[in-house]
């Protein structure tokens, strides 16, 4: 009887150990949440037209949640994808100064965008080990739809023009939001000078910042049992900016940084 119930302990723990030696189920379906920091990657030198172009970008806290299904297909290997819902928001600041015929520029903005997207990644994941705890290490690609989104902007602008008679400096002010992923005319709302008179100027009719992106995402992250934590970012491939409104040699690239927790359901 002791033989027989040394036998089933070890059959108990050898099977025990095994489980824990390929905690990694062959699909597994989890849910994410977690918080990102999302900017514009600006290329400065494509302004052709303005030398003194300057911008800067400040990271804003957003939010995403969404759901990933692994495909083990290795021991230690994973493939990933899912659908994630990213709520991002970008601060920037502009300054140019250039000159055109008679008259000279200064230019300053504050811009503040709101974007709202659907994210498909296509990961894979590196498993340091097969236990319930250990760290994953992933790379891969992601296809981004922008659902929509705002850009409220703050600018101002002195004009100094010189002529035979004189110099003449002009004041503008304008403040507003703008759409720029819909198709629609878009109008600029400013005074000039000391005027508390609102006036328009349309600005540009149709869409501003092309819709889809796809780019690379990189993750590292660790499981806890069914817990997981993570820290990711992620750099757009394509050129955003729609060239009839900013020409040919713009470009700008999303990019953004995640803290996710997710956890396993199955």
């Amino acid at each position: 009887m002791k033989k027989i119930t040394f036998l089933l302990l070890v059959l108990c723990l050898g099977f025990g150990l095994m489980a824990q030696e390929n905690s990694i189920p062959k699909v597994a379906i989890g849910v994410r949440a977690g918080l990102n920091g999302s900017s514009i990657l600006v290329n400065k030198n494509s302004l052709s037209y303005d030398k003194g172009y300057s911008s800067t970008q400040k990271l804003k806290l957003g939010a995403q949640a969404g759901f990933t299904v692994n495909f083990r297909f290795k021991e230690k290997w994973t493939f990933q994808t899912g659908l994630i819902y990213a709520w991002q928001r970008t601060g920037q600041e502009q300054s140019s100064k250039y000159v055109k015929e008679l008259s000279s520029y200064s230019i300053g903005s504050t811009n503040a965008y709101t974007s709202h997207h659907l994210r498909l990644p296509v990961m894979i994941n590196y498993h340091i080990n097969t236990t319930p705890n250990h760290l994953i290490i992933g790379l891969g690609l992601y296809a981004d739809g922008t659902l929509g989104g705002t850009l409220a902007y703050d600018a101002s602008a002195i004009v100094t023009t010189t002529t035979e008679q004189g110099t003449e400096i002009n004041n503008f002010f304008a403040s507003g939001e703008l759409h720029p992923y819909k198709n629609e005319r878009h109008r600029l709302y400013y005074t000039e000078n000391k005027d508390d008179f609102v006036k328009t100027y349309d600005l540009y009719t149709g869409q501003m910042l092309k819709r889809f992106d796809v780019g690379l995402n990189l993750e590292i992250g660790y499981q806890i049992s069914q817990f997981y934590v993570g820290i990711g970012g992620n750099i757009g491939l394509l050129n955003m900016a729609r060239k009839e409104f900013f020409g040919n040699q713009f470009a700008e690239r999303n990019f953004s940084l995640q803290l996710n927790f997710g956890y396993t359901i199955n």
